[in-house]
């Protein structure tokens, strides 16, 4: 009898639905599951001996899940339901500070700042503060020092950001996504399949940490939607599954 046994593996790839950029790999993925809604109507037997006479099933919902364990700018922000904006490491000159004076006081700058480029603080008067009397550096601005001169007043610093990634949460409900798949079978010798997933929208996550003492992962579902642009007899508007002879 042929073994027809499966654990599957591979790399899950996302594109945004209208194609406005490329598909590109979501990293370490641990799952990539499917789930059907069934919607039944049933005409019961009333000639006797009861059962039933009829049944009509239909496919109510197809959901998805993907556990990712990268988190990469774009996961987040599928999670978060987030958009995107690169920062670039273009100079920053006179952003506007407010401190309060108490001592330990963490004044962040708007963007995360590269340590290794030269840093600026100056206080209300346009006088430069000093490092290690008034403020020590830290990885996200300043922190106030004890028996600091900064009062409860305006800094201005000039600094240098690191290039990054400004994720805005909840600014995306509406985006829908295409899902690839490149599968191969472990249990027979690495046997090629693919998943193409027409046309998605993803849901925010019911959790996120960012603090945990084991590797953080991020549990994503979505809703699996009929793509009105795949047409003709005998194609799924839903999804196409390809699997090696």
């Amino acid at each position: 009898m042929i073994d027809y046994s499966f654990i599957g593996a591979g790399s899950v790839h996302i594109q945004p639905y209208d194609k406005s950029a490329p598909l590109l790999p979501m990293g370490n993925i641990s799952e990539f599951a499917f789930s059907f809604e069934e919607e039944k109507k049933e005409q019961k037997n009333y000639m006797g001996g009861g059962g039933l006479r009829n049944v009509v099933s239909r496919i109510s919902g197809i959901t998805g899940a993907i556990k990712a364990h990268d988190f990469t700018p774009p996961n987040i922000a599928l999670a978060l339901r987030a958009s995107l904006e690169s920062i670039g490491a273009t100079p920053v000159v006179g952003e506007q500070l407010t401190a309060h004076g108490e001592d330990y006081e963490l004044i962040p700058f708007r963007h995360i700042p590269d340590l290794t480029q030269t840093i600026t603080v100056k206080d209300s008067a346009d006088q430069d503060l000093a490092l290690g009397t008034d403020y020590a550096l830290t990885k996200a601005g300043i922190r106030v020092l004890s028996g600091t001169s900064i009062s409860a007043e305006t800094l201005t610093v000039d600094y240098t950001p690191k290039a990054a990634n400004a994720i805005q949460a909840l600014l995306e409900s509406g985006k829908e996504f295409t899902l690839f798949m490149e599968g191969l079978n472990d249990a027979q010798e690495g046997r090629p399949f693919t998943i193409r997933v027409h046309r998605v929208k993803f849901s925010p996550v019911q959790n996120l940490g960012f603090i945990s003492e084991d590797f953080a992962e991020i549990a994503l579902a979505m809703d699996i939607l009929a793509d009105p642009l795949v047409t003709g007899s005998g194609l799924s508007p839903f999804m196409q599954l390809d699997v090696a002879d």
